[in-house]
This record gives C-alpha cells, structure tokens and sequence, in this order.
C-alpha cells in the first residue's frame, strides 16, 4: 500500500513538474513572439476655422457620424456681407475714376502732340525771321534798305524768339500735366487692383464662415458654442476617420527579426475579448521610439546603460470592415505571432 502511494506520489510530481516545465516554455516562447505595447490607431483630421466670426449655429454633436463637406457650424456673416457692399461700391466709384482720368491723358497726349507743332512752326519762323535780320542788317550798313525796314525785321525776329519761348514753356506744362493725368490713372488702376483683392477676401471669408467636414468619421472634442467668437485658426473639432484603421505595435529590437513586412499575426483586443482579429505587417519603422523623443538619449556622456529599443510597426487589418464596426483608435491590442 505504501509502495503504490509512493509510486503515485512520485509519478503526480513528475507530471506536474513536467507541465510546470511546458508551460515555463510555452510562456517564455509567447513572450518572445508578442507584445501587449500596442493600440488600434487611425487618422483625426483637425477642424480648424479659417475667418474669424460668431457661431451662428451648430450643426452636429460629439460622436456624430458625418461625411466629408457635410456643414459643421455656420459663422455668422453679416459683417462681411456689409464690409462686401462697401468695398464693392468703392470699386464703381474707382471704375469711374479711371474713365475720367483715361480721358484726361488722352487730352494731354493732344495737348503734348499740339504744343511739340507748335514747336515745328515756331523753330521754322525763327529761322526765316534769323535770315531776314541777318541779310536786312547787312543792307541797312550798305544803305540799301532803309533804318525803318530794318527795324521791322528785327521786331520779328525778336517776336519770333518769344514766340518759341513760349512755346517750349507751353510744353513743359503740358508734360507736366500729361505727367500727372498718367500718375492719376495709374492711381485709380491701383485702387481697383486693391479693392477687387479686397471684395475677394470678403467673399472667401463668406465661403469660409460655412465650416465643413474635412473628412468622413465621427466628430470629436467639440469646443465651440452657439454665439462663440472663434478666431481663425481655432480647432472647434476633431474628426476621427472611420475610412481606415490599424494597428501601431512597438515590439522589441530583438523581436524584430520575427515580425518581417507580410507576416500574418493575431491581434486580441482589450475591448472585445471573445472577438478574433488578425492582421498583416505592412511596414516597420525606419528609426526607434527613442529617436523622436523630445530629448532623445545621448551614449557619449559615458553614463550608458544599455536599454532594449523599441520599433513601431504598422499592422493592417485583414478584415478591415470588421474592425471599421467594432474598434476605435485607442484601444488596447495585444499582437501575437
């Protein structure tokens, strides 16, 4: 009796020791080939503002299913639509600046072309009446006119003179003019170059006042209100994208090896326990965590202690319409090979 104890005895804690033993391995060798350092993850697309403006009204709630261009929150507008019928009725008023200042330089073109004939005819009189004084001048000292014949050539010439003069001042007004007539409409094009810049902001703030989805998924972090003055650039949501997730594991440097693009492992997550994913590795990180810390590790101060690495790798889910229903960003996942 006491021999089949014994043998009993002996036979119980072989078996136990050999299923303690199994299970050390098992254990050790899972261990080896999973990580538990990993979460189901997708994009969030940030809903910013792009005018500034008063929330007129709020179309969706937190958690709520839109399509990307579905209207969000409509900014109030009337601002802009007085600020448009300003700006619109100055750029009339600078049209009609212009024509009339085109009309003017043309004027002074005229004006210019006139006064340069002037000129011409002037120059030609003054050279004619140059020869007469000349030639009567000689005659007169020979006594061949006489002294009143002579002073009548020299008042024309002298006329003449003056009369170029004239016009040589006749010109430099009305280039002077022609200048300023040209700065004038150069002016008035500016103005409207302005104001039609002006009545374009106007009218894409107007556009933006109507704040859209950016994308389809679920809204999320609402931080606006009815009658909320929100600045350009504000976040007044986030949506997170139901077009696509997977799942970010960050094995291991010594895991690596075992997890190559194309491997096919099994994800269990946190969340739906009796639920079964599995997923395909699609790439791995081109540098370690530690790389993209905010302050990364420095070796060379010669305090090192040898710390295992940790690589992200992107998984894909092979149902993808699947995890699309059950899973959102964040949960936790457990990737095993």
């Amino acid at each position: 009796m006491k021999s089949n104890t014994r043998t009993f005895l002996i036979i119980f804690i072989i078996t136990l020791s050999l299923i303690l033993i199994y299970w050390l391995i098992l254990s050790f060798y899972n261990n080896k080939n999973r990580t538990d350092d990993a979460m189901v993850d997708g994009d969030i697309a940030p809903v910013l503002t792009r005018t500034d403006g008063f929330a007129e009204k709020i179309y969706v709630e937190d958690n709520q299913l839109v399509n990307k261009g579905d209207t969000l929150v409509q900014l109030d507008t009337i601002d802009y639509h007085l600020q448009l019928l300003q700006a619109e009725t100055a750029l009339h008023i600078s049209k009609t600046n212009l024509e009339r200042s085109l009309i003017v330089l043309d004027s002074k073109k005229i004006d210019e072309k006139i006064a340069k004939q002037q000129i011409q005819i002037h120059e030609s009189d003054l050279a004619y009446s140059e020869i007469n004084y000349k030639r009567n001048k000689v005659l007169k000292d020979k006594g061949v006119v006489s002294v009143q014949v002579f002073e009548f050539t020299e008042e024309t010439y002298k006329k003449a003179i003056l009369n170029l003069e004239n016009a040589n001042d006749k010109l430099r007004q009305t280039e002077v003019g022609l200048l300023d007539a040209e700065k004038e409409a150069e002016l008035s094009k500016l103005n409207i170059a302005t104001q039609q810049n002006q009545i374009e902001i106007l009218k894409r703030n107007i556009l933006f006042s109507t704040v859209l989805s950016p994308a389809t998924g679920y809204v999320s972090k609402r931080s606006v209100q009815t009658g909320q003055m929100v600045r350009s650039g504000t976040q007044i949501f986030s949506i997170v994208q139901s077009d696509n997730i997977w799942v970010t594991a960050n094995f291991k440097e010594t895991q690596i090896s075992k997890f190559p693009i194309g491997q096919k492992v099994k994800l269990k997550v946190d969340a739906y326990p009796d639920e079964e994913f599995f997923g395909i590795v699609e790439t791995v990180g081109a540098a370690t965590g530690s790389k993209f810390a905010l302050v990364p590790p420095d070796n060379a101060t010669g305090n090192y202690v040898k710390v295992i690495q940790r690589v992200p790798v992107k998984i894909i889910f092979e149902d993808l319409q699947k995890a699309k229903e059950l899973l959102r960003p964040g949960f936790s996942v457990m990737v095993t090979l």
